[in-house]
């Protein structure tokens, strides 16, 4: 989606090093670092959340699920969570949590190497995220959920 020009690239990835960072989490640090002025809208572009009565509907390209309004909670708290530094037993911990909580709220949420999948128990679709995204969504997924 992005293209830079190679100096930017280039720059970028100096950036990342010094930091002992990724590009991404550089790129990413910066964009939440607006949001926290509110010098853009807080919700993710092309992500809709919404909230009935009982259930909160998550509404992505490709994507859709629902989960009970009751756990839409738990499943901001594991989007959050999934990204955090860990351990071995964290990680193991984790991935119980996070399958648990598919069964649970109807939005499984697997872990992978640098982010996230949303599993629709519907139709099976899959939506990938990266750690800092999905805390964003988590972030959304509060501000819908109030």
């Amino acid at each position: 989606m992005l293209k830079l020009p190679d100096e930017r690239g280039a720059q970028l990835k100096m950036i990342a090093e010094h930091e002992g960072r990724t590009a991404v989490d550089v790129v990413s640090d910066m964009i939440r670092a607006k949001l926290a002025e509110h010098a853009m809208p807080a919700d993710l572009p092309g992500v809709t959340v919404t909230r009935s009565d009982n259930k909160l509907r998550i509404e992505m390209p490709g994507f859709e699920g629902e989960v009970s309004a009751s756990d839409a909670a738990k499943l901001a708290d594991s989007l959050r969570e999934a990204g955090a530094p860990s351990t071995p037993i964290d990680r193991a911990r984790k991935q119980r949590m996070l399958e648990g909580l598919g069964a649970v709220s109807g939005i499984k949420v697997e872990r992978m190497a640098q982010g996230v999948r949303l599993v629709s128990p519907v139709s099976d679709k899959t939506y990938p995220l990266t750690f800092g995204v999905a805390a964003d969504l988590a972030d959304q997924i509060d501000r819908a959920a109030k």
